[in-house]
C-alpha cells in the first residue's frame, strides 16, 4: 500500500514535469482560458491514477495520450454549440512584450490550421513519430509526411510574416 506521503511526492513530480507542455498543447490549441482549466482536468487524472494506485509506466506518453482524447472530447462538445465555434479554434493573442521576431513566428503559427499546429506542437516536445501516430491514430509514416508538409507550410507562412 502506498503512504499518502509517497502519492504526494509522486504527484508534485509529474505535476513538475509536465504542467507547463500540458498547458502549452493546450493554449496552442485553445487559448489561456481553455488551457488552464483543461490542464486542470489532465492532472486531477494524474490524481485519480495514483489514488487508485494504477500508475502508467510513462508518465509522459499517458498524460498526453489523455490531453489529446480531452482535446477531442472538448472539440466535439464545441462543435455541437454553434455559438462557441469561433472561441475553440481562437489562440491566445501574442502579449505586447513580445519582440518582432517572436511576433513573426507567433502570427505565423497562428495562421497554421490546428492540426498542423497540434503536430507542430508534438514534435516540439520531443514526441518521435511513432508516439505521435499513437496518440493521433495514425502511422508512423503518415506523421512523418504529415511533417514535412507542416514544416514546409509554416515556413511560407513564416516568410510571409517577416516580409
Amino acid at each position: 500500500m502506498i503512504t499518502q506521503q509517497e502519492k504526494n511526492t509522486t504527484f508534485e513530480s509529474v505535476y513538475d514535469a509536465l504542467v507547463s507542455d500540458i498547458y502549452a498543447y493546450f493554449n496552442i490549441c485553445f487559448g489561456t482560458e481553455a488551457a488552464e482549466d483543461l490542464t486542470q482536468e489532465i492532472f486531477l487524472r494524474v490524481w485519480k491514477a495514483i489514488d487508485l494506485g494504477k500508475p502508467p509506466d510513462n508518465w509522459r506518453a499517458w498524460a498526453f495520450r489523455c490531453a489529446v482524447n480531452l482535446k477531442n472530447d472538448y472539440l466535439r462538445r464545441a462543435y455541437s454549440d454553434r455559438g462557441a465555434q469561433e472561441h475553440f479554434i481562437k489562440n491566445a493573442e501574442p502579449s505586447a512584450a513580445d519582440d518582432m521576431q517572436s511576433l513573426s513566428v507567433r502570427l505565423a503559427f497562428d495562421a497554421l490550421d490546428r492540426d498542423t499546429r497540434e503536430l507542430l506542437t508534438l514534435k516540439n516536445f520531443g514526441f518521435k513519430s511513432e508516439e505521435i501516430g499513437a496518440l493521433l491514430g495514425v502511422s508512423a509514416s503518415a506523421v512523418r509526411t504529415r511533417l514535412q508538409k507542416a514544416k514546409r507550410v509554416f515556413a511560407e507562412k513564416l516568410e510571409t510574416e517577416v516580409l
